[in-house]
């Protein structure tokens, strides 16, 4: 099968491949790959080859729900290895917690944008 935009089994970039705004049908393939575009400035940008380095930001809301979330997945380990500080545990029980975590923020994450409620602090990680 041939792919093709106008495919309707083809899935179509739903964010700009530049800033991670909402596409807006500006669209440019590459090597059978389909890159959106929420503007023609974007659409350029993304034909050269540029991307934002960083559009990820974090809540300081949804990581308070995190760590709350993960206290007793924390206590639970830091009891089985004897130890409270995270660098002494083995590989496996770190990617536990941390998995947990990230989980549980993607879960608070995914609940904000379903709701329709806006972040009210976001850190872009430069603190």
């Amino acid at each position: 099968m041939t792919r093709s935009l106008f495919n309707p089994l083809v899935s179509r970039p739903s964010l700009c491949a530049y800033c991670k705004a909402p596409a807006k049908g500006f669209v440019y393939g590459k090597d059978e790959t389909w890159f959106g575009a929420c503007s023609m400035a974007h659409l350029k940008k993304v034909r050269e080859g540029e991307r934002l380095k960083n559009v990820a930001q974090m809540s300081d809301e949804g990581l308070d729900y995190a760590i709350k979330q993960t206290k007793d997945t924390y206590l639970t380990i830091a009891k089985d290895t004897g130890s409270y500080v995270m660098h002494e545990w083995d590989r496996e029980k770190r990617e536990l917690l941390f998995g947990k975590a990230i989980r549980e923020y993607l879960n608070w994450a995914n609940e904000q944008a379903e709701t329709g409620q806006l972040e009210r602090t976001l850190r872009d990680g430069s603190d």
